[in-house]
């Protein structure tokens, strides 16, 4: 068996372990369901336990699907969602809480309240929710003080269960997310933020390189001890996996949300409405890029399901398939309110123009050109900011992405041609592939190979279509909401 790489891939939706040979074939894989727990007030919670049983449960099947064993595995990389929120036992590992999930609304009014302080952090980030999480757990404040307990983004978690315990620590390009970096040192924590809250940095996990020996797994883990190589967060891992991780460029990943993530070289960009994030860091040296988000991308896919669009995921896109046009019909995806530029928490679903005539066809893809539409925005911005050609493809990935459809309205819509990834969910690929540059292999990303999708239409046309959305949808007082 030759030597192959594992990128374990644990999103809001699955945990996903896909093994890698040297030239991006997958060798084996699998992908167990995740589901979260929601609340009309807007929290959304995940069963850490379960989770962890799901990272175990797929390693093991995508090793035995592989028809390879641990010891055939050079390293591992791991990569997350972000900004999530675990808080577990110090002497086990055993969660304390449940996980709150990055889309969770609960810090609105506190991300109000931090930024009056001088403190710029979103509602959707840890930051603005691990008061109130700690302030939830019987005694947590007293657990937090005597060192019992332990808290991390999601990476941080899964890194101490790997390691048995071991490694209690996070890179920059999660760190970031959580707010708790400090945003012109981003090689430590912002102390003045976590003593304001009344934290110590002993709760928080150490930072460490993106790539490098991190540390071993645990023999209880897969009965031998497997080099680390590498904790990124998911959207940075989707810029190794297309090869521009350390060189300008740009992608799309359309998974639960989409992204746009621009890369920015050693310097942040603070001056467009896309958000500046670190990309990748070592040692002083820290990588930065530019996203835009479309908060409720592939999602709104399952919702369609349980609104009885569709009977099926499957179902979805051969209605979206056999449909030429949406008739009219506009949409706007906002179950978790609306991201860049708007960043709008209380934006809602929303459709215009659905008649009792409309067909559940014309819905499915006005929901898909919804979702475009959105993307079409963020892109918009990034061409204005970055000088980026209108010639120049846009790179995709993304579970949304396998959609051929999917992916022509996006070409169309945006005026430019697609290249989506040979590997289409990229994520994994890209932590394969950061794991086993942490070890010093070059294992080869695939940016070049993948489908091309030309658009139809010029950027005038979809100039024209963008704006018609924007009347239509963008303007919610009236809106009729989805029937």
């Amino acid at each position: 068996m030759p030597d192959l790489l594992l990128g374990l891939d644990v999103g809001t939706t699955s945990a996903r372990a896909v093994i890698f040979d040297a030239e991006g074939k997958t060798i084996g894989s699998s992908q167990v369901a995740l589901s979260n727990r929601t609340t009309e007030s807007g929290h959304v919670e995940q069963d850490l336990n379960f989770l962890w049983d799901a990272v175990v449960h797929s390693v093991s099947e995508a090793l035995e699907d592989g028809k390879c064993s641990a010891v055939d595995l050079l390293s591992i990389g791991v990569t997350t969602q972000r900004s999530s929120i675990a808080v577990w036992e110090k002497s086990s590992g055993n969660p304390v809480a449940p996980m709150v999930v990055w889309n969770d609304l609960r810090g609105i009014e506190r991300s109000q309240e931090l930024r009056e302080a001088g403190y710029p952090v979103m509602a959707i980030a840890a930051a603005a929710k691990l008061e109130s999480v700690i302030d939830d757990i019987p005694d947590g404040r007293e657990m937090v003080g005597n060192g019992s307990v332990l808290w991390g983004t999601l990476d941080s978690y899964l890194l101490y269960r790997i390691s048995g315990g071991d490694l209690h620590i996070t890179d920059r390009s999660c760190a970031w997310s959580s707010a708790y970096l400090d945003f012109f040192n981003p090689d430590q924590w912002n102390e003045d933020l976590i003593s304001y809250q009344g934290f110590d940095t002993n709760f928080f996990p150490s930072l460490c390189a993106t790539t490098g020996n991190l540390g071993l797994t645990s023999p209880d883990f897969l009965k031998v001890s497997i080099p680390i190589g590498a904790v990124v967060a998911d959207q940075q891992a989707g810029m190794f996996a297309h090869g521009i991780a350390d060189t300008k460029g740009w992608k799309a990943t359309f998974g639960t949300s989409g992204v746009l993530m621009v890369s920015t070289g050693e310097s942040p960009h603070f001056r467009s409405p896309l958000t500046p994030m670190v990309l990748a860091g070592w040692d002083n040296r820290t990588l930065f890029a530019s996203e835009g988000m479309v908060r409720s991308a592939g999602e709104m896919i399952p919702w369609a399901v349980s609104t009885g669009v569709s009977s099926s995921i499957d179902d979805f896109f051969a209605l979206a398939d056999s449909s030429s046009s949406s008739g009219g019909i506009s949409f706007l995806p906002a179950l978790h309110g609306l991201g860049t530029p708007y960043n709008n928490p209380d934006a809602v679903v929303s459709i215009v123009g659905k008649s009792e005539s409309s067909s559940k066809g014309e819905i499915a893809r006005a929901i898909l050109e919804g979702i475009a539409f959105r993307m079409c925005e963020i892109v918009e911005i990034a061409v204005e900011n970055f000088a980026i050609d209108s010639t120049t493809a846009l790179p995709i990935d993304g579970g949304l992405s396998r959609s051929d459809t999917f992916c022509q309205i996006q070409a169309d819509l945006l005026g430019r041609p697609l290249i989506r990834h040979s590997v289409i969910e990229a994520t994994a690929y890209g932590a394969a592939l950061a794991g086993g540059q942490g070890i010093g292999l070059n294992y080869l990303s695939s940016e070049e190979r993948g489908d091309f999708f030309e658009p139809v239409s010029d950027q005038a046309e979809a100039t024209l279509k963008l704006e018609k959305w924007q009347n239509q949808v963008l303007n919610l007082n009236k809106n009729e909401g989805f029937q």
